[in-house]
């Protein structure tokens, strides 16, 4: 590596005695002349100077004055510079930004070992500042690194809570599988349009998925005000399970109240379509409570799901319903019967399933409803409904 060195004196001989003591030593050393302060700062800025070797006492500007002005500018003020004087204050020279001195008369052996010394540690410095900046370079872009990582690690874990509930979701993070449980008391909820294919066969596919997208964003808003957790939609047809995967006793009540919003909804809703001429949408929706199996399957698109007779009995009663009724197994009637205006509908016969008790909900009875209300449980009901 070649160094630049800045000899700045006013006294030729100076120079000459400098440039030839350097060169004469090190061949790696190329000397640049200055006769006074003002030429060394305007020569410093424009040309790449490794160490400047200056005299205090000059015309024009002395070496005081240059090294200020050297160590004030930004393209220079990292150049370090050694004084030369007979009787100067060292400590002035210091303050103004000297990093060594020399005295004179000038002795070969201390310039050359001054030079060398200051070199190496400026050497040193340079180096330690660059692996610095290489560092900050580096720990910058891996902190965008780990900032895009988290953003799409959030996406990821959105999307994998979109799909499976939050427990699921955090187990399968931490263990990579989910295992299989068994919930004894769940209630399962199953609506579907009657007279869906008629429906379709007037709407384009894309009318179709904008009306059932309608639907099921407000079943989605409507399970999540009742810890119900939304299995999956086929076609038409929607399914969802109270008392899973967090297990509590007020599912049959929390489904059933979900069944009357939803029935509610698709009412009001049919009444705006009718007066403006479209197609009614009629849901039939079905309830019973038993015991399932729950878990995830597949290795590439996770999906959780539930199995056993109780959802398939749920199935058989969304079925055999009626549109805009709540249909009921006695099983779920045995746990709401107290809280809801229920009518029982005797023994129906289910496909695959024999007679099935049934009973259609009609709302809340009067003193668990709000006012002028029979789905929404008043203060004493939502009471009732936290001690369970």
């Amino acid at each position: 590596m070649k160094y630049n060195i800045l000899v700045v004196d006013d006294d030729r001989f100076v120079h000459m005695y400098i440039e030839n003591v350097i060169e004469t030593e090190h061949h790696d050393y190329r000397i640049i002349s200055a006769y006074n302060g003002k030429e060394a700062c305007e020569i410093a800025s424009q040309e790449e100077v490794d160490l400047i070797i200056m005299d205090w006492e000059m015309p024009v500007m002395n070496g005081i004055e240059a090294l200020e002005q050297l160590k004030s500018d930004p393209k220079t003020n990292d150049i370090p510079v050694i004084i030369i004087t007979s009787s100067g204050n060292l400590q002035t020279a210091f303050d103004a930004g000297a990093i060594d001195f020399i005295r004179k008369p000038i002795d070969q052996v201390e310039l050359l070992v001054r030079v060398k010394s200051t070199l190496s540690m400026f050497k040193l410095i340079k180096n330690i500042v660059k692996q610095t900046e290489i560092l900050e370079q580096q720990s910058f872009e891996l902190e965008q690194k780990n900032q895009t990582l988290k953003v799409e690690q959030e996406k990821s874990d959105t999307l994998l809570q979109n799909i499976l509930p939050a427990e699921i979701a955090e187990q399968l993070k931490n263990k990579g599988s989910v295992d299989a449980k068994t919930y004894k008391t769940v209630s399962v909820l199953f609506t579907d349009f009657k007279g869906f294919t008629q429906i379709s066969e007037k709407l384009t596919p894309q009318q179709i998925i904008v009306e059932l997208s309608i639907f099921f964003a407000k079943f989605d808003e409507i399970i999540g005000g009742h810890f119900i957790e939304k299995i999956k939609t086929i076609g038409d047809s929607y399914m969802c399970v109270g008392g899973l995967p967090l297990r509590n006793k007020s599912n049959p009540i929390d489904t059933v109240l979900a069944g009357l919003e939803m029935q509610d909804f698709v009412t009001k809703l049919n009444e705006e379509k009718l007066a403006k001429g479209e197609v009614a949408w009629n849901l039939r929706l079905g309830i019973h409570t038993g015991k399932v199996i729950a878990g995830v399957i597949g290795k590439k698109k996770f999906a959780y799901d539930i199995w056993g007779d109780t959802v398939n009995t749920a199935s058989r009663m969304e079925s055999a319903g009626e549109v805009g009724k709540v249909n009921i197994s006695g099983e779920t009637f045995k746990h709401i019967e107290e809280y809801f205006d229920c009518e029982y509908r005797g023994k129906i016969v289910a496909k695959n399933k024999g007679e099935i008790d049934m009973y259609f909900v009609h709302g809340l009875k009067p003193d668990f409803a709000e006012p002028g209300s029979i789905i929404y449980p008043n203060k004493d009901f939502r009471s009732i409904l936290s001690e369970y």
